[in-house]
């Protein structure tokens, strides 16, 4: 659970995005561009599987990201974002495979900024739909 979270969070392989955020300063995805350090979590008691994302905003004008475990050897997760309303964001990652599930995983994120703080809960199911296989939280910080 913790590697599912932590790569759906982990923004390393720009994939394409929806146009949540807009290259304008100002624009709604403006402020969660940037670097964010953070832990993903499958129950109360866990010590959580530490990750990064980066957010940028795309040529496109979308914004996009990829999410990296930084506790093990795996690949860069695309992160799209799906939609952005006030401080809060709803984002998709992967597909990707999942070293805790040992299978091939996209995970859905709903995230919460304040501050330089991200917090939020996620989901992850099989990439061709189904039943929930796995679901958490997440805390992240901005250091960048």
């Amino acid at each position: 659970m913790r590697t599912l979270l932590c790569a759906a969070l982990v923004v390393a392989a720009c994939a394409p995005g929806d146009k949540a955020g807009t290259a304008t300063a100002g624009g709604p995805g403006q402020k969660f561009v940037g670097t964010f350090e953070g832990r993903s979590y499958r129950q109360v008691a866990d010590t959580g599987i530490p990750w990064r994302s980066v957010m940028t905003i795309a040529p496109d004008g979308s914004l996009r990201g990829t999410l990296t475990f930084t506790s093990i050897t795996a690949g860069p997760v695309p992160i799209r974002v799906r939609n952005i309303t006030g401080s809060k964001l709803v984002q998709e990652l992967g597909p990707y495979h999942s070293p805790t599930l040992k299978r091939d995983v996209v995970a859905t994120s709903t995230a919460e900024l304040k501050g330089d703080s991200l917090t939020g809960d996620y989901e992850v199911r099989p990439p061709e739909g189904g039943d929930v296989l796995l679901r958490g939280t997440f805390r992240a910080k901005r250091a960048s």
